[in-house]
């Protein structure tokens, strides 16, 4: 069989693969209790109701119409705030325009949550031809990249999140990452200037799509990095480091978020300097070190973009001296730490996780890291993976969320054992089997608030309150009432930004102290109504009063006490209408 038939022969297996990831995906949505195909509410909620929000923006206005989001009053109000600077919204700009010009041609369309699903879905499972050409290109054949590939569709990281929080950016951004590793590899191993092009173009889309993408790069350097350093084996790629560096100029957002001075880059600029100048082992680690120092020095002196990252820094940084375990005395925690570290996404990974995770790819690809690693020439993409994949295991284990990067990871590794003894072959088909007849396509739970409570809150507000009012709400809640009402809000869980995270910490400080406190917080803000849930009141330590500090015995007379128990005796604000969940009340302003 010539190579171009193999290639094609694959590429079709992995099509297959592709049509049931998808299928797999939208059976569990449309199969859940909360799914609903007639009505778009709460549907989508926290982040997801945000990127939905944005998609329906472009589904609905023309192109000169965008520039309205460059003076956006309504995401964060009082602020106006630049989305295309401020938000990563890259992913939201090809389902809307898709749906607008696909209704333009009289195609029969389903209502616009449906299609952002199935979109969502569509565009996810594309890593699965990214995984493909990953293994291909690491391991030199194609059918190590079919196997990848099968063994990575029934991995919990590579459909879970999607179908639970059915709208992320990660499911955009997930994709672009995997193909730029696959030109990153050949542009390693092959130094051509096409390669290197196209891995940096897809790094800055990934970059662009998600502000998490750095915490892929950030491991694949400090993997290049030890290689390099250990072995003097990294090639120099300067056109890939040229165009990368280029294109965080040029992106709007990537500007904006001065990107092109992050931590990351300044290691890729060290190092880039130390292979350039290739003066041996020893003289590299000097030139590396001492370009990195002066580099991260420069970029802490310049850097002013509201230190959007400290809060994922600080997380990491105290999950590593409390050891995974988060302390039961929320003052232990700094108050950046103690925002992220919460619910599944940020959870220390319990040692379960990696089986449930990774199954059969955990055990396949740890023994593929110690035999797969290689000293002959031209090995240096492979054991740059190697390393890379072995990085992330910490990070795993520190958030669950970075799962999603260390399953396909290690779907690639594991793979890889197929190009080693022939008796690896059957266990690697063996595993892929076994993981492919394990799956099921039951629905997952999703723990937001249902839809049918969502319901009767977005119509009082559409039928009672103006078009111009301005909500106050939690900062999962607050990005539904703005997508479905379109009135303004002043909290979202956007915490990129240093700005909107000191807003929640005083928002829980007003709520936790007096009547007077939160009215005073709700007028600064300019809220003209507060909609009130009883998640303000649970107690543990995923709960709002844990990143308050406020753990113990409330006062009885707090504005959360008094929302919840008794509400004739708010003097500040005027109960107007409630359901099991939400209470909405109106803020009453002085005469």
């Amino acid at each position: 069989m010539t190579s171009w038939r193999r290639l094609i022969t694959c590429l079709a297996a992995v099509s297959v693969l592709y049509a049931f990831h998808v299928h797999l995906k939208t059976t569990k949505i449309f199969a859940n209790p909360t799914w609903d195909a007639r009505d778009e509410v709460g549907q989508f909620w926290s982040e997801a109701a945000f990127q939905y929000r944005f998609a329906k923006f472009f589904a609905t206005h023309p192109v000169n119409e965008w520039g309205q989001l460059s003076r956006d009053r309504d995401v964060q109000y009082p602020d106006t705030i630049n989305d295309w600077a401020e938000f990563t919204v890259a992913m939201e700009v090809p389902v809307g325009v898709l749906y607008r010009l696909t209704g333009r041609l009289a195609l029969p369309l389903p209502r616009f949550h449906v299609f952002v699903v199935w979109y969502d879905c569509l565009i996810s499972s594309l890593s699965i031809f990214g995984v493909f050409f990953l293994a291909r290109a690491l391991w030199g054949k194609e059918k190590t990249g079919v196997f990848a590939s099968a063994l990575y569709i029934a991995l919990y990281p590579s459909y879970g999140r999607t179908v639970k929080n059915l709208f992320l950016r990660e499911d955009f951004a997930i994709p672009l990452i995997i193909f730029a590793l696959v030109f990153t590899v050949r542009a390693i191993q092959e130094q051509k200037k096409r390669d290197q092009i196209l891995a940096a173009l897809f790094w800055l889309a990934a970059l662009a799509s998600w502000h998490l993408t750095q915490f892929v790069m950030a491991p694949f350097l400090v993997a290049a990095v030890l290689v390099y350093l250990g072995r003097g084996e990294t090639p120099p790629i300067p056109w890939f480091v040229l165009t990368l560096a280029a294109g965080t100029v040029v992106v709007p957002v990537l500007r904006a978020k001065q990107v092109f001075f992050s931590p990351t880059m300044c290691g890729l600029y060290a190092l880039a300097l130390a292979v350039w100048i290739n003066g041996g082992r020893k003289r590299a680690t000097l030139v590396f070190a001492g370009w990195a120092t002066a580099l991260l020095a420069v970029s802490a002196l310049m850097q002013r973009s509201y230190g959007e990252y400290a809060h994922v820094y600080d997380l990491f940084l105290y999950k590593l001296r409390f050891l995974g375990q988060r302390p039961i005395d929320p003052a232990r925690l700094p108050w950046e730490a103690r925002l992220l570290w919460e619910g599944g996404a940020f959870n220390t990974a319990p040692w379960g996780e990696f089986w449930r995770s990774l199954m059969w790819c955990g055990p396949l690809g740890l023994i593929a890291a110690m035999t797969l690693a290689s000293r002959k020439q031209g090995a240096c993409a492979t054991n740059i993976f190697i390393v890379f994949t072995l990085l992330l295991v910490p990070l795993a284990w520190m958030a669950l969320r970075c799962f999603v990067f260390l399953g396909f990871a290690a779907a690639v590794l594991a793979a890889g054992l197929m190009t080693r003894h022939f008796w690896w072959k059957p266990i690697v088909f063996a595993a892929a089997v076994w993981q492919l007849v394990m799956l099921n396509f039951q629905p997952l739970e999703r723990s937001q608030a249902s839809p049918d409570e969502y319901r009767p809150i977005m119509k009082w507000l559409e039928g009672h309150t103006p078009t111009n009012a301005v909500v106050l709400a939690s900062i999962g809640d607050s990005p539904v009432f703005l997508a479905h009402t379109g009135r303004a809000i002043i909290m979202h869980s956007k915490f990129e930004n240093q700005r909107i995270r000191d807003r929640y910490r005083e928002m829980l400080e007003a709520i936790y102290g007096s009547e007077d406190q939160f009215n005073q917080f709700a007028h600064k803000y300019g809220a003209d109504y507060f909609v009130y849930d009883a998640g303000f009141l649970y107690e543990g330590m995923e709960s709002r009063r844990y990143k308050a500090d406020k753990m113990g015995p409330l006062d009885p007379n707090c504005a959360a006490e008094l929302f919840q128990n008794q509400p004739e005796r708010l003097r500040y604000f005027k109960f107007e209408t409630a359901n099991g969940r939400f209470a909405v009340f109106r803020v009453m302003r002085a005469e």
